[in-house]
């Protein structure tokens, strides 16, 4: 078996030191650029979701103000009140008719009993 040598002197250390390094930077350089790629990919999915909520707020002050017109627009308590008070005069005028309306019904039922009477005879 033969014998292999080594001869170890400068300028084999400084390309062992300078290989060594090259493949340090290279490791490291993909670490950074696999960092920074994932960085990215978070940042666009943050600025994804913050588009996504800055949609939904505008949506929702456009159904806020939407409802607050509503709102503005609609039936106030003195709306109210004077539909009340229009019912109230509606009833107080029906009321005298409830009466004359129950003596026409007494006044037709015993019509209608002196009529079956007659054609009994």
């Amino acid at each position: 078996m033969g014998t292999i040598n080594f001869d170890f002197n400068f300028w084999t250390l400084s390309l062992l030191l300078l290989n060594f390094a090259l493949a340090l930077f290279v490791a490291l350089s993909n670490r950074h650029k696999a960092a920074a790629e994932e960085l990215k990919a978070v940042k666009d999915s943050l600025h994804a979701d913050i588009k996504k909520i800055d949609q939904q707020v505008t949506e929702q002050g456009q159904r806020l103000a939407a409802i607050e017109s509503d709102v503005e627009n609609g039936i106030t308590k003195e709306d109210l009140a004077a539909v009340y008070d229009r019912v109230n005069e509606v009833i107080q005028a029906t009321l005298p008719m409830t009466g004359r309306l129950e003596e026409i019904s007494k006044s037709m039922d015993r019509i209608d009993k002196h009529l079956i009477e007659l054609l009994r005879k």
